[in-house]
């Protein structure tokens, strides 16, 4: 199948936003992301607290490649292509651990935590043309944002701080609410979907499905006496915001928490008083609030406050996805507020919880559908497209990945939609922070 054109249809005079369902299905659409996107955006990698001491590496995959996430031994947070520079075998076999060197199984070949190549066997077979100074470990650039570590594979990237524009201050709120540092918890969640990746990134942001596709999880909390925003009658709560660069928020006033106990109500209502002594009442109120925050092209944050989930998927064809999640918390949560956490996170996120499941037979379903791509060619993404200020169950946020995702696949440029992030927060301090760069290319 040729890439067709348009992709998208974006009539902001008529209100209609539309995708062509032939990029859920098309391998060609799939060679075009991976080269104009994953090739050239920047990418979630990890957390800095999944590295604490030196040495600490893990591997995964980011972008289509394997690469080794590092703290080398002078403390530097890398990302290594995990590749043999002599005939391109893994250099490290491991999912995680502790190493000051990296050895091919194949040949040998070994490279120090800072991807130097210190060891040839039989080196002295090469010519006085063989430097092994300009064979380490490739790197692509990498900088951080509040502990959020990213890589970019492209030849000119820019800076992360420009690519995160508004989405900056979201990933404050989850930053700001431990004076210790938060952290990922030990333990991964990794399944697949027989869906394209597109699919998830809208779902992930996607407030219109939840009473539908959630059904069960709502009635639970309603037994429990927790009547969560929007089961009331009233669906137009919280807010979709364009974050810029293809990054969008849903934002919603606090959904219940289910099954907490007085310990935890105790420790929860003492956290949120100094974290309003520490930063203002207006900023805690933030961040006492629910959001599920989307950053272009691939990487979600999920706050529901008694959890926060980190999540990335990559395309492995055009109707399978791979999904990796984490869970990142405050650093000095007691032993009891962990175990809550945790708690819900396996009760909702799990591959066997109350959203997950549902979420990955809903996007199924969807890709099933696509098989009628030459008899129902679009899909509609145009509700709240009139509204000065779209709701949660409104689908401006999914539009935002959209036109990103359009602009890198055809070139189409546009405009951003709707308000943007509240101005008064952006011209304060807070939002002045910068981005870390940690590691550079080779």
């Amino acid at each position: 199948m040729t890439i067709r054109a348009p992709l998208v249809v974006d009539d902001r005079e008529r209100g209609l936003f539309r995708v062509h369902r032939s990029v859920f299905v098309s391998d060609e659409v799939l060679q075009r992301e991976r080269e104009e996107i994953f090739g050239r955006s920047w990418l979630y990698v990890g957390h800095e607290s999944e590295l604490r001491k030196p040495g600490d590496f893990v591997t995964r995959r980011v972008g289509g490649r394997t690469v080794i996430f590092n703290r080398d031994r002078h403390g530097t947070v890398r990302v290594m292509l995990n590749t043999c520079r002599h005939r391109g075998a893994e250099v490290c076999r491991l999912t995680s651990g502790n190493a000051r060197i990296f050895t091919c199984f194949y040949h040998g070949w070994a490279y120090d935590s800072t991807g130097n190549l210190v060891n040839v066997p039989d080196g002295d077979s090469y010519s006085a043309s063989f430097d092994r100074h300009e064979l380490g470990l490739h790197q692509p650039r990498v900088e951080s944002y509040r502990g959020f570590v990213f890589t970019n594979f492209g030849p000119d990237p820019g800076s992360l701080l420009d690519f995160l524009a508004d989405a900056r201050y979201l990933i404050d709120l989850v930053a700001d609410q431990s004076e210790t540092g938060m952290e990922i918890v030990a333990g991964t969640h990794r399944y697949s979907m027989r869906a394209n990746w597109k699919l998830l990134m809208e779902n992930s942001v996607d407030g219109y499905h939840g009473l539908t596709v959630h059904q069960t999880y709502f009635e639970m909390l309603m037994n429990l006496g927790i009547t969560p925003p929007g089961t009331d009658g009233n669906r137009e709560t919280g807010r979709g915001i364009d974050l810029r660069n293809g990054h969008g928020v849903v934002t919603n006033p606090e959904l219940g928490s289910p099954l907490m106990s007085p310990e935890v109500v105790v420790e929860r209502d003492a956290h949120r008083a100094a974290l309003a002594a520490r930063l203002g009442a207006e900023h805690a109120g933030r961040i006492a609030m629910t959001r599920n925050l989307g950053i272009f092209p691939n990487f979600v944050i999920v706050d529901l406050n008694w959890g926060i989930q980190v999540r990335t998927m990559y395309p492995l064809a055009p109707g399978h996805t791979e999904i990796t999640g984490w869970q990142i918390m405050p650093s000095d949560d007691s032993d009891s507020m962990r175990r809550y956490r945790l708690g819900n996170a396996m009760s909702f996120w799990g591959p066997a919880g109350l959203a997950t499941p549902d979420d990955v037979e809903g996007l199924e379903q969807c890709q099933r559908g696509f098989a009628s791509v030459n008899e129902v060619e679009w899909s509609d993404i145009s509700r709240g497209m009139v509204k000065p200020a779209p709701s949660i169950v409104d689908e401006l946020q999914m539009r935002v990945f959209w036109r990103e995702w359009n602009k890198r696949i055809t070139g189409t440029g546009y405009q951003a939609e709707g308000q943007p992030y509240d101005a008064s927060y952006l011209q304060s301090e807070r939002g002045a922070r910068g981005s870390t760069q940690t590691g550079a290319s080779r």
